[in-house]
């Protein structure tokens, strides 16, 4: 459900369609809202939400989110999850919301809290979830969420599966209050890197090993492992690597993860503003899979290759061709990489410069099997009728 003009305006319209056939759509189980708001008045707005839930009774997923969260889609969403609380078994609401004296319902498994400084007196069943996304105000919304009816010497997410925590940077020291927290079951994590998750990371009881970690950055990348190992000596690293974004020496934290066999599987995933450092600073020999959306230059990319020795597909999405005496002048070569993708603006310099490079890659890596280009140069299938008697692998492209 979307709103373009007048917020209260809208869910007025709406829920007049719906009376039209029925007072009541009691078959309905679940409602997916998306606002915009636009000029109204929070009484309108609250009105217009409750004769909604009347509309609705039998809600029992939810989802709420905002293009550009104000105060009045802050009213709607408190009021929606406040009055459905009692029966969801999913509770995703990405807007800010400030419930009070609010019970989920025991059977609730999934939950997106975004909770403001306000709310006050709303619990949730620890036992019953599975998935939990916190993001915005984290420590209040920890505390009121399992801690609001007095303190506990340890609250235990039995079930829960996968936990996503997202923290602005933040001085405060919550590590007490991770102390408490215990996830036995866990399987999932996704992280962004703050001070409060760094605590999070240090103080809370997690499992040894997580069956995927993901990591995300604002401004650099993401970092996803699988089958990671996260006993105390790894936790005590990666904390000392995410304690504040703005501080973060990004590239250490991916020579740790991927300097050594920390996981089964590894994807690193830059962003297109991303600064690549120095070739001789990178320690990425465990690696599985490397994309890179910012703009690489071939000798780069010609250094990189080499360097990656565990990597089984590597994705270039702006490759750039400097001149050819820039390159390396050993041809690199690498016993893993299968699938390789390179986009680049195609034009007849491109061509030249994509089969010189070619050349100069495709003889190194005996591995591979997929060649993405945008465009495959007219040249390309005598260069395979001419090598591929020397290079088998090379060959396989002639198909």
């Amino acid at each position: 459900m979307g709103c373009p003009l007048n917020l209260s305006a809208f869910l007025g319209k709406v829920t007049g369609l719906l009376q039209i056939v029925s007072p009541t759509w009691s078959q309905i189980a679940e409602l997916h809202v998306e606002l915009q708001s636009a000029p109204s008045s929070n009484d309108e707005v609250a009105h217009c939400a409750r004769t909604l839930t009347t509309v609705l009774p039998n809600i029992s997923k939810l989802y709420v989110n905002a293009e550009t969260e104000d105060s009045l889609c802050q009213v709607v969403a408190t009021y929606l999850v406040s009055a459905y609380a009692g029966q969801l078994v999913q509770s995703e609401c990405f807007v800010t919301i400030e419930p009070q004296d609010v019970h989920f319902s025991a059977q609730l498994r999934n939950l997106v809290a975004r909770c403001g400084s306000k709310m006050q007196s709303t619990m949730v069943d620890p036992a019953s979830l599975t998935h939990l996304y916190i993001a915005g105000n984290v420590q209040h919304s920890i505390q009121q969420l399992f801690f609001d009816s007095g303190p506990a010497s340890c609250v235990e997410l039995a079930n829960l599966e996968q936990l996503c925590v997202l923290s602005p940077s933040d001085s405060s020291d919550c590590s007490s209050l991770f102390k408490q927290l215990a996830f036995p079951n866990l399987s999932v994590l996704r992280i962004n890197p703050s001070q409060l998750v760094c605590q999070l990371i240090e103080h809370a009881r997690l499992p040894d090993q997580l069956t995927k970690l993901e990591i995300l950055t604002m401004h650099t990348g993401t970092i996803t492992m699988y089958n990671v190992q996260l006993a105390s000596e790894q936790r005590a690293q990666l904390a000392r690597f995410i304690d504040d974004e703005d501080r973060v020496d990004f590239w250490a934290m991916t020579n740790y993860l991927f300097g050594a066999p920390l996981s089964s599987h590894s994807v690193l995933t830059l962003g297109r503003l991303t600064r690549m450092p120095a070739i001789e600073h990178l320690r990425w020999s465990c690696l599985t899979k490397l994309e890179i959306m910012c703009a690489v230059q071939a000798s780069f990319l010609l250094q990189l290759v080499p360097c990656l020795p565990c990597t089984q597909e590597l994705v270039v999405h702006c490759l750039e061709f400097d001149k050819p005496e820039l390159w390396p002048s050993v041809e690199p070569t690498n016993a893993c990489l299968e699938v390789l993708r390179l986009n680049y603006p195609v034009s007849d310099a491109s061509h030249l410069h994509i089969m010189a490079l070619l050349v100069r890659l495709l003889p190194g890596l005996p591995e591979i099997f997929e060649l993405f280009l945008p465009v495959f140069p007219p040249q390309f299938f005598s260069f395979v009728t001419e090598y591929g008697t020397k290079y088998p692998h090379i060959a396989g492209f002639a198909v």
